[in-house]
């Protein structure tokens, strides 16, 4: 038998009762992998996603809709290395854009099939950038090759972890950037160890560098030790 924490843990977000209930009891006859938490509304996701440690969470985009999206970011900043795959029957590459932007780790088309949303969990679980769209119903693609190596590969980061790359690097510890984000000294260190193995590195100099590669820096010079 299989431990519980070699089990996927899946956070489900849709508004309808009936297909949270038929993508709930299809992902329960996927090997490993169970539904922690079912949703229908942003304001549940954000609430639940701070009571359970999910690893993917599966989200229809009718839930976080494109002016909303910010909430992807939250989802991070409350739950720090989960997983965010949204569907939705609407493509276009600049909605996806948007959605890699945010942090999601892959888009998949409700054209999928049910092998199609077990493999989009697994991906995910294993840190994969993928898009499943309706013009290739049979093929998931590199995120990179619809939305550009800048948004995927560039900077594997979302906005959240941006900001705090951006203070790491400037030279603000850990209690400095809390302050000035408002979230707690915890969150900004687990936000600084996922940072720090997206990018491959294990020290400061090396975020400073990868600050500068990403644009969030303009040199060296705006380094400086700040308490």
């Amino acid at each position: 038998m299989k431990r519980f924490e070699d089990t996927i843990r899946i956070l489900l977000a849709d508004e309808h009762l009936l297909v949270r209930s038929a993508i709930s009891r299809l992902i329960g006859t996927f090997d490993n992998m169970t539904v922690v938490a079912e949703v229908d509304s942003e304001q549940q996701l954000m609430k639940e996603a701070a009571h359970y440690q999910a690893d993917v969470a599966l989200i229809d985009a009718a839930v976080v809709s494109l002016k909303g999206l910010e909430s992807l970011s939250r989802l991070t900043d409350l739950c720090p290395g989960i997983k965010a795959v949204v569907l939705s029957n609407y493509y276009s590459d600049n909605f996806i854009r948007h959605l890699f932007e945010r942090g999601a780790y892959g888009f998949l088309h409700k054209n999928a099939d049910v092998n199609a949303l077990e493999t989009a969990i697994r991906k995910a679980m294993l840190g994969e950038r993928f898009v499943f769209h309706k013009m290739e119903p049979d093929q998931f693609v590199d995120a990179a090759s619809v939305v550009g190596t800048a948004s995927v590969n560039g900077n594997p980061l979302t906005s959240r972890q941006n900001e705090v790359l951006k203070l790491v690097a400037r030279g603000f510890r850990s209690k400095g950037i809390a302050d000035q984000l408002n979230v707690s000294i915890k969150t900004i260190e687990t936000h600084r160890a996922d940072i720090m193995r997206r990018l491959g590195v294990r020290h400061t100099a090396g975020l400073v560098h990868e600050a500068i590669r990403l644009g969030l820096l303009v040199s060296p010079q705006e380094y400086d030790e700040n308490e």
